[in-house]
């Protein structure tokens, strides 16, 4: 799993100037269509693979039906069949009437432990229906951790919805386990992902899902920051993905998919308590007596039997949009520095910037780093102490629950352009007899807007670095010909790179 951020890189079109300044940067752009533009051909179906169906017909809150043949559970395993065994076993022990409604499979890419890995798989093949072994060969387009990873993912990808023509695809990480309620779960909310189109997964993980934050196992919520560890999406999703899915996802293929994937502005389905539960701590990001498997140790699992998610109809977009605009309405004022007279019995309305971010997060006991579990800049949470229920609004996001007299908007004479190689927006905007504002920063880090101002060949990634966002101009580095946003590092006016050209934005 990529939940760590990668470490500094280098990361910035050619010569400098003012480009349009589009003036929809205050409003987000509607949301992708359900199916993509034309895309590359996918790969022909193996021998043996079904006809091509039309979609699944699942009726307004309905599960996912048992026998259908349309929905599949994909573990992505590597080397270690000791974790393999121990995720299987956690999948053979749902409910039978729950696994009737998947296949299943186990996906392997690394071709010298395939005897062991399939030999464990096996032996699960009587408790898991129509169990079968997918076995990725061939090499990665590139050499790093990040990108054979990526790689794995895409070629199950394709196996489940390209080669199998499954309607659904459930992805599970062998270092997890799931939860009792677990394959219930993503059945009750299958329905919810063909009828809105607002939405685009359904995430078994809380990223703020820590013991002295949530309770409620039966509350859902949505996202538009794409949680990962276990993860379901339908056959038009994939559409829209194959033909841009990324060779080299720099910091991982999560946060390409959270940035780069052009699906921002919809969002998944996420439970306030998880159904998975991260166990290994040998993996390629998550290492025992780290910070991160501190973290992951402390995280709540669900206990909650299948069957008692009740009616589900709450999380689609304009009930959804309603609840949360009535809880802000209600909800008291709070700051940074009065948070601790919170009282339980109330819901607080705090209102950040993603630069004080770290702080807040470590006051709360939050996810670091990222504003994860956001939807529209607000995060719902509790206080660590307290329990009072806090909104957490971005002054720049938040346009769907503040009043516009409290939102953080672009200056209106603002000029927006590439710098030129290396050069910092700070003498970039001097230049031009104007100055850089680092808050205003943060309105152009996004890769829409660095499309409409470098040609992103190799497509629009997440990086960490101060002079983010930017276009690599050096072919020489791995993210070469990337354009990068970040939501980790704070961009600042002074910073630059030699092998990046930024995106810069200067104010009179």
């Amino acid at each position: 799993v990529a939940l760590a951020a990668a470490p500094m890189a280098a990361q910035a079109t050619v010569g400098g100037g003012f480009g349009v300044d589009p003036a929809a940067l205050a409003a987000r752009p509607p949301p992708p269509a359900r199916a993509s533009e034309p895309t590359p051909k996918p790969p022909q179906p193996s021998s043996g693979a079904p006809a091509k169906r039309g979609p699944l017909p699942i009726a307004r809150g309905d599960p996912l039906p048992a026998g259908s043949g349309r929905a599949v559970v994909v573990v992505i395993a590597h080397n270690k069949p000791d974790c393999l065994s121990r995720c299987l076993q956690s999948l053979a022990a749902q409910r039978q009437q729950d696994k009737d409604a998947w296949h299943f499979a186990v996906s392997l890419d690394d071709p010298p432990t395939f005897e062991p890995m399939e030999q464990t798989a096996k032996t699960f093949a009587g408790s898991l229906p129509g169990l079968e072994i997918w076995r990725k060969t061939g090499p990665a387009r590139f050499a790093a951790t990040v990108s054979k990873i990526s790689e794995h993912f895409r070629f199950a990808l394709i196996e489940s919805f390209d080669r199998r023509d499954y309607e659904f695809a459930l992805f599970l990480e062998n270092d997890l386990t799931a939860s009792p309620d677990f394959l219930w779960y993503f059945r009750s909310t299958a329905w919810l992902l063909t009828e809105d189109p607002s939405l685009f997964c359904v995430s078994a993980w809380n990223d703020n899902g820590m013991k002295d934050l949530v309770s409620d196992e039966r509350r859902l919520f949505r996202s538009d920051y794409f949680p990962g560890l276990g993860w379901m999406i339908e056959k038009p999703t994939w559409e829209h993905l194959r033909g841009i899915w990324p060779g080299f996802p720099t910091t991982g293929w999560d946060h390409w998919l959270r940035h780069g994937a052009e699906l921002r502005n919809r969002d998944c389905i996420v439970p306030e308590v998880s159904r998975t539960h991260h166990f290994d701590e040998h993996g390629t990001n998550v290492k025992a007596g780290t910070p991160l498997a501190k973290a992951l140790a402390n995280m709540a699992e669900s206990k909650l039997p299948p069957g008692e998610l009740g009616d589900l109809s709450y999380l689609l977009r304009d009930k959804y949009a309603e609840q949360l605009k009535q809880m802000a309405q209600g909800a008291t004022d709070l700051s940074l520095g009065t948070l601790g007279q919170s009282s339980a019995s109330k819901t607080y309305l705090v209102p950040y910037v993603r630069e004080e971010y770290s702080a807040l997060a470590k006051a709360l006991h939050l996810s670091p780093a990222q504003p994860r579990t956001a939807q529209k800049g607000l995060i719902i949470t509790r206080h660590p102490k307290t329990h009072a229920k806090l909104l957490l609004a971005d002054l720049r996001h938040s346009a769907s629950v503040l009043p516009e007299d409290r939102l953080l908007r672009p200056n209106v004479a603002r000029k927006i352009g590439p710098a030129k190689r290396g050069e910092s927006c700070e003498d970039f905007c001097r230049e031009s007899s104007m100055r850089c504002e680092a808050q205003e920063l943060e309105f152009i880090n996004t890769c829409d807007m660095l499309r409409q101002h470098f040609p992103c060949e190799a497509g629009c990634g997440h990086q960490v670095g101060q002079e983010i966002p930017c276009y690599v101009h050096d072919t020489k580095r791995d993210t070469a010909r990337q354009c990068l946003v970040t939501d980790d590092a704070v961009p600042t006016c002074a910073a630059k790179c030699v092998a990046t050209t930024r995106l810069c934005v200067c104010v009179p």
